[in-house]
């Protein structure tokens, strides 16, 4: 079952506060990643709008989410653009800061034409999401529903806040990317952990067999509060938790980029999860939507509405297939 959300019955949804980082993302298509040394001519490039926690913030809006999104920009030209399309996007800014003298954060984005892509990040604002700018911010974490986060903003506000929300029973959602350890004593307040294949490594502390991803999601599940998802690119996701153990396939596509797939997935995801949707149907949404996203070029912009989704399911009702990379 998915949830429709129509614009009349926004205010009736339940609040979805993401914290997390907002990049301007620089992209160039090239024929293939470059080794080490290696410069590749005839590049294309184009100028799209990014960042984990914005493209979830997104992600979530468009997927019929009722969202307030917090973040840190610069004071540059992109700030009131960003802010722009967010509010397009259906996103409550107030909580939304433009830091003085300092840059937006950027994106430096190579994709190849086999969809793969290498990123590197200058944070910019996104790093002085700490300090004295956290307490402005808690209360209304402390009104929402779900908190979703990732790892794109300061380590130590990550921290504080999943212990924050914890002490006040909003629910979090943790999405460890860029990857990183995390102690078991933070991951126990963790209640829907979702993460990759690398991020499921380092987590764990050592090499894994993902022959067996139940297991490997089993195995994290002891350290996470209720729920673990565990993507696994081609071979689709994997939910554990104390009343399931489940494998669920992925769509096959026209991959262009797989940039934002990820964030898709999670942002498109908690929207149904909060709404009360079943576990299993809500991976299968946020597959759905992922899979929409992997079609188009850039982050931001090829996140798809909730009636591409649905129009989306339909389709799928005439082709039983199953590939997409998270």
């Amino acid at each position: 079952m998915v949830i429709y959300i129509s614009n009349d019955e926004m205010e009736k949804c339940k609040k979805i506060v993401v914290v997390g980082s907002t990049n301007v993302d620089l992209i160039a298509r090239v024929s293939h990643l470059p080794e080490p040394g290696e410069t590749i001519g005839d590049a294309e490039y184009c100028l799209s709008y990014g960042g984990k926690g914005a493209n979830q913030a997104i992600a979530a809006a468009r997927s019929g989410g009722h969202v307030s999104f917090i973040s840190c920009l610069g004071d540059d030209a992109y700030a009131d653009t960003l802010i722009t399309s967010f509010v397009d996007s259906g996103i409550d800014v107030d909580y939304i800061q433009k830091c003085v003298r300092h840059s937006t954060g950027i994106a430096f984005i190579f994709v190849a034409e086999n969809g793969e892509n290498c990123i590197a990040v200058a944070p910019g604002a996104n790093n002085l999401l700490r300090g004295e700018r956290m307490d402005t911010i808690l209360p209304v974490i402390k009104e929402a529903d779900a908190l979703v986060l990732q790892l794109e903003i300061p380590y130590e506000s990550v921290i504080s806040l999943i212990e924050y929300a914890h002490t006040v029973d909003t629910k979090i959602i943790l999405n460890p990317a860029p990857a990183k350890q995390i102690p078991s004593y933070i991951l126990e307040k963790v209640d829907i952990l979702i993460l990759n294949e690398t991020e499921a490594m380092l987590i764990a502390g050592q090499s894994l067999d993902f022959s067996e991803p139940i297991g490997i999601a089993r195995s994290l599940l002891r350290r996470v509060g209720q729920v673990v998802i565990l993507t696994l690119g081609a071979k689709g996701s994997v939910i554990v938790s104390d009343e399931m153990e489940k494998q669920i396939p992925s769509y096959v596509v026209n991959t262009v980029d797989t940039t934002g797939a990820g964030d898709t997935f999670c942002g498109a995801f908690v929207a149904q999860w909060v709404e009360g949707v079943d576990l299993q149907d809500c991976v299968q949404f946020a597959t759905a939507a992922a899979a929409l996203s992997v079609t188009r070029i850039g982050a931001q912009v090829s996140i798809p509405y909730q009636k591409e989704v649905i129009e989306y399911y339909r389709l799928l009702d005439l082709q039983n297939t199953y590939e997409i990379i998270l």
